[in-house]
């Protein structure tokens, strides 16, 4: 007996340290979890002073400060757990345990959702390349997934009973800057005009009311920051219920404040928020609820996108996972993973299913000639782009590691593909086809694609943008390196955008040069280069081969962005850049600009 109480004894005694040990885990997490919040909302804070300042530099600053607090806190974090558990850090009941513990700590929490995320992190930087079971994370089970709950206390109403003019003016007026609007009075009357005619045109029983002072405003306490613009988010809601989303643009000149245009409807603030624009700034404790009013408002944008947007990105990748697992069981079993349309790329195997808005991005073992690029060299490049200035024309990307697919999706012949090129990323483990790591990213049709299915008028405005494009990055400082058009995407709207990153890099690391005369014609003929090359030489003349193959699509580019093929355009721009100019670029058309409207009135 006395043998048989000592063992009990040790028994309980070790549960118990166990508990104490999973205790202190959990809360070193749940500390990691708040610190890197607040690190979040700190730099977030200062977003309406940078936008006041015109501090566009320091906004460039902040946004890539901002994406470093996640991991920088997830990174302390595990230095701290392997300290607490120690020897028993990898114990796979210590952590179901900490789980269970972390899970009744941030129950009530007001933004549980990431704090569940933040545990994943955490878990996935210590365990690493080891097989990690979900059991041990807040993913699929229906508990983990927080359902939409009331926005009341984020957003405020305006009644349109004192007339729709007052209700703008009190609209605007009630969002208070330390600077001054330099045209209220013309800015108020424009924008009064303008959502008044939106009305009419997308949402005629918002129109009426709106006609007859009847219904209200409502809109996002929180302003939206990004680059150099301020948004004010809401919605014309008439007492049915039908509402009209819009996003006011207002920019900060040296002349003052002004409103700058205004985007109705879900289609239009869908451009605003779009997948190939950097993260907007908000200020607010309570950014699920935020995602929750967005949602309302947009209501075919997915969640993750939206978290996206507002720069909670790990977490957007924990929604993107349950969304891709929930799309795929609720597809029919014959909706099998292909080859992505389009050129086959030297450094990227791309694939997707016929139905889905996403492609899976994974790099080669082996890279096609005449590429030379490591795996390592095409991962900083998209850390590069992660932190770069979309300006709307970079495609935003997810990184998964250890990313788990159905293997009942995939065709024999396309294993036998994948092993061939991406073997080395590859592991099937029963049911499951995992990625040790893989790029996601919308899904668009290639610009080679596009221009041979399209009609002529949408091929030559195609090929404006096209040509705007590769300007507006080039002001961004990104110089896309391969510029031919299968590396270029066309979205829903009829927009270009980048999405090979391989070869990009700063236009300040490039050298434009203009081509040097050959001696004789042999010279030309030869298959080598008869004059020195540096690795950073660029030269623009040689970018009409870009379209060897469509004369009409060259003769539309060339029209308007013939100065693309000249060494002075490139050298004004990066001239621009090291001045310390940075490009307006605005994420709603030309024509939207209150500017332009009030141009054509004369």
């Amino acid at each position: 007996m006395p043998q048989h109480d000592a063992i009990f004894r040790k028994k309980t005694e070790s549960e118990q340290l166990k508990n104490i040990i999973a205790t202190k885990l959990a809360r070193a997490v749940y500390a990691g979890f708040e610190a890197m919040f607040a690190e979040f909302l700190n730099i977030t804070l200062g977003a309406q002073s940078r936008f006041e300042q015109r501090q566009w530099h320091q906004v460039q600053t902040a946004m890539k400060l901002r994406l470093q607090v996640y991991e920088g806190q997830v990174k302390k974090v595990s230095e701290a757990v392997k300290i607490i558990a120690y020897s028993e850090v990898n114990d796979p009941a210590l952590w179901l345990l900490a789980k269970q513990i972390y899970a009744e700590m941030v129950k009530n929490h007001e933004n549980q959702p990431i704090a569940h995320t933040f545990f994943n992190s955490t878990f996935g930087a210590i365990w690493d390349s080891r097989k990690i079971r979900n059991v041990h994370l807040f993913v699929l089970k229906a508990r983990y997934r927080l359902g939409p709950r009331p926005f009341d206390s984020l957003v405020s109403r305006i009644s349109l009973q004192s007339a729709f003019e007052n209700a703008i003016k009190t609209l605007v007026s009630r969002h208070v800057f330390r600077s001054d609007y330099a045209h209220f009075t013309d800015d108020i009357a424009m924008l009064q005009r303008t959502l008044i005619a939106g009305a009419k045109k997308q949402c005629p029983q918002v129109y009426e009311l709106l006609a007859l002072n009847d219904g209200y405003i409502e809109y996002a306490n929180s302003l939206f920051f990004r680059n150099k613009a301020c948004y004010i988010i809401g919605r014309c809601i008439a007492k049915n219920g039908d509402n009209m989303p819009f996003a006011i643009a207002l920019l900060n000149s040296e002349k003052g404040l002004h409103i700058d245009a205004v985007m109705m409807g879900a289609d239009q603030l869908s451009l605003l928020f779009g997948f190939a624009r950097t993260y907007f700034m908000v200020d607010t404790d309570q950014p699920a609820r935020y995602v929750d009013y967005l949602s309302v408002l947009m209501p075919h944008k997915q969640r993750f996108e939206l978290f996206n947007a507002i720069g909670f990105i790990k977490h957007a990748k924990t929604e993107f996972y349950r969304y891709k697992v929930d799309t795929t069981k609720n597809s029919p079993p014959d909706d099998k993973y292909i080859i992505a349309p389009g050129t086959p790329g030297m450094v990227m195997l791309v694939f997707t299913t016929p139905g889905s808005d996403y492609v899976y991005k994974v790099i080669k073992d082996k890279f096609s000639a005449p590429k030379t690029a490591t795996k390592q060299h095409v991962m900083a490049k998209y850390d590069f782009v992660k932190q770069a200035d979309r300006v709307g024309r970079l495609v935003d990307t997810h990184e998964f590691r250890y990313l788990a697919f159905d293997l009942s999706r995939f065709s024999e012949e396309l294993l036998t593909t994948m092993q061939r090129q991406i073997g080395d990323s590859l592991i099937i483990s029963g049911n499951a086809l995992i990625l040790r790591h893989v790029y996601v990213e919308r899904k668009m049709t290639p610009l080679n694609l596009y221009i041979n299915q399209c009609d002529e008028r949408k091929l030559e405005l195609v090929m404006i943008d096209y040509g705007k494009a590769i300007k507006e990055l080039a002001g961004a400082n990104i110089f896309p390196g391969d510029m031919l058009m299968k590396n270029f995407g066309v979205t829903r709207w009829g927009r270009v955008v980048f999405y090979d990153y391989d070869e990009i890099c700063p236009m300040t690391a490039c050298q434009f040069r203009e081509l040097p005369k050959s001696a004789d014609s042999l010279e030309e003929l030869s298959s080598e280069s008869y004059f020195d090359i540096a690795e950073n030489d660029v030269f623009p003349s040689q970018f009409k081969v870009f379209f060897s193959a469509n004369k009409t699509a060259f003769s539309f580019f060339n029209a308007v962005h013939h100065d693309i093929f000249s060494v002075a355009m490139w050298q004004r721009l990066q001239a621009a850049i090291n001045e310390g100019q940075l490009l307006d670029v605005y994420p709603y058309k030309q024509s939207w600009r209150f500017s332009e409207m009030r141009a054509k009135q004369g």
